[in-house]
This record gives structure tokens, sequence and C-alpha cells, in this order.
């Protein structure tokens, strides 16, 4: 019983202890907010600048050369022969081990 009772002491001892550090931290921040000058920057409103809709749909939609992939498929085709080619050097070697030829 005496060890329940002490227990149920320290609690309540630790509980407000934290309770009173927490609180003196509040009332400080509190007070430093308080003597603080400083307040919310107060800016210049500027006038919104003009624009032009047709200037906004050509660079939304911008004009295509139609000559634009007319050597598409060569370049494809070249990309894929050269990694076919080059497959074999992204091989990884096996290990070295002595006695043993490659």
């Amino acid at each position: 019983m005496n060890v329940i009772l002490k227990v149920l002491l320290a609690f309540g001892v630790g509980v407000g202890a934290l309770m009173g550090v927490q609180t003196l931290w509040l009332t400080s921040i509190q007070q430093q907010l308080a003597s603080s000058t400083t307040g919310i920057p107060k800016f210049d409103s500027k006038p919104l600048p003009t624009m032009d809709a047709s200037k906004l749909t050509e660079a939304m939609y911008p004009k295509i050369d139609p000559k634009l992939g007319q050597n598409a498929a060569i370049g494809t085709l070249n990309r894929q022969i050269d990694i076919s080619i080059n497959a074999g050097k992204m091989v990884p070697l096996p290990p070295n081990i002595p006695g043993f030829r490659r």
C-alpha cells in the first residue's frame, strides 16, 4: 500500500512540474510576442498587367512546322539498330575464376 501511494505522489509531482514548466514557457513566449514591435508587413498594391488574349491562345497552341516529323521513321530505325549493336556490350562479364577460361 505504501508503494502505491509513493507512485501516485511521484506521478502527481511529475504532472504538476510538467504543467508548471509548460505554463512558464507559454507566458515567456506571450511576453516576447507582446513586446515585439514588428507587425504584419504592409505592401503597396500594384496594378495588374494588361494582357492580350489572342497572344495567350497563340502561346498555348504554337504553329508547328509540317515537315517536322518527316524523317522520324528513319531516325527510329537507326536508333534501334544502334541499340541492338551495343546490346552485347551491356551484358556483364562472368566473374573471374582462376583456372577457368572465359
